[in-house]
């Protein structure tokens, strides 16, 4: 039967259009349950920019996708090549996940697209396995597999191949040097590769550094959490963010609702390190990308780490400072470390009220720390400020114990008999303090050119605990020239 204008119209549009197609013939299961049409989210939607923009630039898509769970991520690509592989004729799409379950997973949004698609634009399909659906009059395929053997996919030419949790896959190398074979350099062929993350380690976190620094082909593409709606909770009466909490909620520009869901799942989930692999906000956060020669480790770091209900009394606390002269958005923070030493003589790390702050604003946040935690001693280092240092938290309180120090040693020789007291265990860390923890294993001395402002905070802190003859600090009032 000949097609009116108007159909020919529709079919073009749901032939080009592949955001207007999905929302029109393809149904999801949602997350209560419902088989909804498929409208793309955030994520979704900036994923399809991404490759689309590659797919016009180069004329095929080559694409590496770190993200978070349960973003629609995997949903988006089957959608994606469903749409093609049913839209064009002699082409075949593979999808190769990690887990059985999971495959079995991937291929039942795939059959969910075909029963639910409206019969004018669904093709008959010739054959239907548990694993392949292949359409006989447009001789095109669509199948899945299990990260298991080398040689899965292996045994045809593809057009479209999809990786699912790619860091997770038992034999990477040996798939990337068969499976990806199949894929031909020509127009049109897509590669999607996509996970959560595994850690610093492994071929998809190579992959990414590698595309990272524009190398290898492939377009890096990062999808944050909070770029989901629906990852947003009313926050309870009593619910007071932390230190960290508000930084993280700055950074990244947060309302209430979100950094209560993140907190939430922290919870759920047992540590805010495995929340970052699970949720990143960046691509560094979800790799933790720690240095092999960094001072500090994770491991060391967690081995030391105590809840605050049992620490012992502190014989002394002192709060810490490395003060930057400036708070622009390329600027050093200023590092605010507030430290005890306990009646077992080990050190405790108490609070990290590090920032980006003007002179007036870090002289505050320490000044108020000093009453807060009942410290005996403020030590700053100078060798930027000089007197100024001194000057600006005395004009807010000119009592306060205060003693300055000097970096006349270099980064290595004041750091390195602190890392020496923590692989002692002698130092732990009353809960945690992700931005200070994460710059203690980023550290590498002889590297590393700009300054560590948190990790010198800690630093200047324990030393003064620990490695410092005591000496009771008098309370001097401060009077200016």
């Amino acid at each position: 039967m000949e097609l009116t204008e108007r159909e020919r119209r529709i079919r073009a549009r749901l032939m080009t259009d592949f955001a207007h197609y999905a929302a029109k013939c393809l149904k999801i299961r949602a997350k209560d349950g419902r088989i909804v049409p498929m409208k793309m989210n955030s994520a979704q939607e900036y994923i399809h920019a991404r490759l689309e923009e590659q797919l016009i630039t180069t004329g095929r898509v080559r694409a590496l996708v770190l993200k978070g769970r349960q973003q629609g991520c995997s949903t988006y690509v089957q959608a994606r090549f469903y749409w093609k592989v049913t839209h064009r004729r002699g082409v075949r799409a593979f999808i190769l996940t990690h887990l059985d379950d999971a495959s079995r997973g991937i291929y039942g949004i795939v059959q969910r697209f075909y029963e639910n698609c409206p019969e004018a634009v669904r093709p008959q399909a010739a054959r239907r396995s548990s694993k392949e659906m292949i359409f006989g009059r447009l001789d095109s395929g669509y199948a899945v597999g299990t990260a298991k053997s080398s040689g899965v996919g292996r045994a045809h030419t593809l057009q479209y191949f999809h990786g699912s949790e790619v860091a997770y896959w038992a034999q990477a190398e040996n798939h990337v040097s068969g499976i990806l074979q199949a894929v031909p350099d020509e127009k049109g062929t897509e590669i999607i590769l996509e996970s959560t993350s595994a850690g610093a380690a492994g071929l998809f976190y190579q992959m990414c550094m590698e595309a990272q620094r524009g190398r290898g082909g492939y377009v890096f593409i990062f999808v944050p959490w909070f770029w989901q709606t629906e990852y947003r909770k009313t926050p309870a009466a009593d619910f007071t963010p932390s230190a960290e909490e508000r930084d993280y909620q700055t950074q990244y520009g947060l309302d209430d609702a979100q950094i209560y869901w993140r907190h939430v799942k922290i919870e759920e989930l047992g540590g805010i390190w495995t929340f970052r692999r699970e949720y990143p906000s960046s691509a560094e956060e979800a790799f933790h990308s720690d240095r092999p020669n960094a001072l500090w480790d994770r491991a060391g770091i967690d081995r030391g780490r105590r809840h605050p209900a049992d620490a012992p009394e502190m014989k002394r606390i002192v709060i810490a400072v490395d003060p930057a002269m400036t708070s622009g958005r390329n600027s050093d923070e200023t590092g605010i470390i507030v430290a005890g030493l306990g009646t077992d003589n080990r050190g405790y790390i108490i609070a990290d009220l590090s920032g980006r702050m003007l002179p007036a604003q870090w002289a505050s946040v320490v000044v108020s720390a000093y009453y807060k935690y009942q410290a005996d001693r403020v030590v700053a280092e100078v060798n930027q400020g000089g007197d100024l240092v001194e000057h600006t938290l005395r004009g807010f309180d000119p009592s306060i114990a205060y003693k300055s120090v000097h970096a006349s040693r270099g980064k290595t020789a004041r750091a390195e008999p602190i890392a020496a007291l923590d692989a002692r265990g002698l130092v732990h860390h009353l809960g945690v303090f992700p931005a200070l923890e994460d710059q203690m294993c980023r550290f590498d001395p002889l590297q590393d050119t700009k300054s560590p402002d948190r990790v010198d905070a800690r630093v200047w802190a324990l030393t003064e605990l620990m490695l410092t003859a005591r000496q009771t600090p008098k309370p001097m009032i401060w009077q200016p020239d």
